[in-house]
């Protein structure tokens, strides 16, 4: 089959984990994978396969226009009428926290075009079909892989906060991933400021990634994040608030300095910080919301309700307990055994071939 992901070759921008990993996987299976945006729009190969990760992705992350979307709605019809089935994997239910009709435009293009959509778990199967009750797009349920093929290394614990700086004797809580807005901030600085412990200590490195934006100035960047340290710093001694962006050589240091692994998210449908807190052998908290809480669920880490925070530091009380029973490598092995990258490879290469009559033979997750 000849399968085209939609996203930036690897020569270009190609720094996402989950989709780098998932198009080498399958193209290690399938022999016949690019990787391209340009393609989506320009190129007159017959492909089998397009399908698209995110979106925002199409217009390489730039705000569509009117015209934009008018032309995405033709290349789309286009492509399937040269035979081309669209697959869509549902990462999100709208960009996060957007209000801009064009970008809310271009999900339902995309979400009500495709002969396929991939959830990563049952929450977002039904609610799809609640907000489009009439599409007959074809739903698979396939799970986020976990990271075994990108060739982490595993540091130790003392290692890992030798290495970055941290007390060796405190109890870590890790929220990884940029903090998306004041809500998520609030949320866990008055769990952790409440929390009855005292060893705690935060690790927050993106805690202030949200001052800084290309839609600001850097003077209005500059005070929203001296705004931000008066509203919500810490005492040093209990915690480490940054503005980072973690790289992937850097990223093992992180998850392996923690005792438990603290999802921040608000009414989200997915979080790629739940396969890796599990790969790295984490026991994790996090919302019940989405497909997080699902996951959660499954494999039996503690969940909170995000409107109660009290919810939140009886989760985190709750983690630390399986912590100590060395319940993160329970975690590990649910995550080796039903989310390596190889098995959910061959899922996805099942959904195309149910979509393109390759096979006759049903998909367990074909929903």
């Amino acid at each position: 089959m000849n399968i085209l992901f939609v996203y930036f070759d690897k020569t270009i921008q190609n720094d996402n984990l989950y989709v780098k990993s998932l198009c080498e996987e399958i193209r290690r299976q399938n022999g016949s994978v690019e990787c391209s945006i340009d393609a989506f729009w320009n190129s007159t190969r017959k492909y089998d396969i397009a399908h698209i990760q995110f979106p925002e992705v199409i217009f390489k992350w730039r705000q569509p226009s009117d015209n934009g979307l008018k032309v995405l709605r033709q290349r789309i019809a286009r492509l399937k009428s040269m035979g081309t089935k669209i697959v869509y994997t549902r990462h999100d239910a709208i960009p996060h926290y957007c209000t801009d009709k064009n970008k809310l435009e271009l999900y339902r293009i995309v979400e009500t075009q495709s002969n396929a959509i991939i959830h990563l778990g049952e929450y977002s199967r039904q609610e799809f079909a609640r907000i489009y009750p009439e599409n007959t797009a074809r739903h698979f349920v396939i799970p986020h892989h976990i990271y075994d093929s990108c060739g982490y290394a595993f540091p130790s614990k003392l290692t890992s906060r030798n290495k970055l700086g941290l007390p060796t004797d405190k109890f870590i809580i890790l929220t990884f991933g940029s903090y998306r807005n004041e809500e998520e901030q609030r949320l866990v600085v008055d769990a952790f400021e409440h929390l009855p412990m005292s060893d705690k200590f935060l690790l927050a490195p993106g805690f202030y990634n949200n001052c800084f934006t290309n839609r600001k100035t850097p003077i209005q960047n500059l005070l929203r994040y001296r705004t931000q340290k008066k509203k919500f710093r810490l005492d040093m001694n209990r915690a480490l608030q940054l503005h980072e962006k973690i790289s992937n050589t850097e990223l093992p240091y992180y998850f392996s300095a923690a005792d438990i692994v603290l999802i921040q998210r608000k009414e989200i449908l997915n979080s790629g910080n739940v396969p890796m807190a599990l790969f790295f052998h984490k026991v994790v908290a996090g919302p019940k919301f989405g497909n997080i809480g699902e996951l959660l669920d499954l494999t039996g880490n503690p969940t909170f309700d995000l409107t109660d925070s009290h919810s939140v530091i009886e989760a985190v009380a709750h983690a630390r307990q399986l912590a100590n029973t060395g319940y993160g490598e329970k975690n590990a092995e649910f995550a080796r055994q039903n989310m390596n990258t190889e098995l959910i490879a061959q899922k996805t290469i099942l959904c195309y071939q149910q979509i393109y009559n390759l096979t006759l033979h049903e998909n367990p997750t074909d929903r």
